[in-house]
């Protein structure tokens, strides 16, 4: 280790010393991740930034404000977009769907080497609803071929933002078919995960939505998680094979307005081979851990497992 690295690291554990212990930690932890990075450094590139000269991948997610339209009168509008990686030709290579606030969406085709094809165009999938934010490849028709679901937000008084869901035809193409599955959504969509609740051998939703109501306006004393609202709420769908089906309240799930959800992640969290669920939600409601009882519902259980949990979090990450 370099001498003023060392030195940097001793005079860190001295200093933080001086402080309280949740103030101490994050101070060592610091200095001992820059010690890491340094090592790293030493031992070679872990990663290589490709110019979109070579990959011809030239997506930008371009934002434009107006008086009518901005910060102020939407409050997710620096939330930015959704990256999804998946193999949707099946030719063994990983290909990349972006979705942007203002603009297409776009869909690049891996060629091998590092470098892409937008064929938007061609596979009909660069969407027509406002502001795109999350959006997930999942087989979600189960015909062996990755399709693609969009979350849409934004549009604060009109009625262009229902999910859209692009269905593999297998030749290059897609076919949007988010209302004859069940899924165009109406509410102020973040993010999907798709996955099989019930283990009867097809992929359900759990579609994450953020509130559309002013922070400001909450009365913070009275406890409305329990009251459902269609909009702004959480929801749960189950795959009945050709249409999916909100199943949310039967199911144990929070749909209520205070719920500004930003991630979902799964993962079995108790080990007993059923898939949980963990949302995070923004400003001052807390987090949701479900907990799969196996039956089809879900016991919300993270102040009895995690009693502490980290205020304004964007989603958690499990090792699978």
């Amino acid at each position: 280790m370099p001498v003023p690295l060392f030195s940097f690291l001793i005079k860190s554990l001295k200093f933080g010393q001086n402080y309280p212990r949740m103030v101490r930690w994050p101070i060592w932890l610091l200095a001992l991740s820059l010690v890491g990075c340094r090592n790293e450094q030493q031992s070679g590139k872990l990663f290589e930034l490709l110019k979109s000269s070579r990959t011809k991948v030239r997506f930008e997610n371009r934002l434009q404000f107006d008086e009518a339209f901005n910060v102020y009168t939407y409050r997710n509008f620096y939330n930015g977009g959704g990256v999804a990686l998946g193999d949707v030709d099946n030719d063994g290579l990983i290909d990349i769907y972006f979705s942007a606030n203002m603009g297409s969406n776009r869909l690049y085709l891996n060629e091998g080497g590092f470098r892409f094809r937008d064929v938007t165009e061609k596979s009909g999938v660069g969407g027509t609803r406002a502001w795109s934010t999350g959006v997930t490849m999942a087989d979600v028709n189960g015909d062996g071929l990755l399709d693609i679901y969009v979350c849409n937000s934004g549009d604060i008084k009109g009625d262009n933002k229902q999910n859209e869901l692009f269905l593999n035809n297998g030749n290059g193409t897609f076919t949007e078919q988010a209302e004859a599955w069940g899924l165009a959504d109406q509410g102020y969509s973040t993010h999907a995960a798709f996955f099989d609740y019930d283990r009867d051998g097809d992929l359900d939703c759990y579609l994450l939505n953020n509130s559309y109501q002013a922070i400001g306006s909450f009365n913070l004393r009275e406890n409305i998680r329990a009251v459902r609202d269609p909009q702004g709420g959480d929801k749960l769908f189950r795959n009945d094979g050709a249409r999916f089906t909100d199943v949310s309240e039967q199911a144990g799930i929070y749909g209520s307005v205070i719920g500004f959800g930003l991630g979902v992640t799964l993962g079995d969290v108790n080990l007993d081979g059923w898939t949980d669920i963990y949302v995070s939600n923004d400003f001052f409601e807390r987090d949701y851990l479900y907990i799969n009882r196996g039956d089809g519902t879900f016991s919300e259980e993270l102040e009895n497992i995690c009693p502490i949990s980290a205020p304004l979090p964007w989603g958690p990450t499990w090792p699978t």
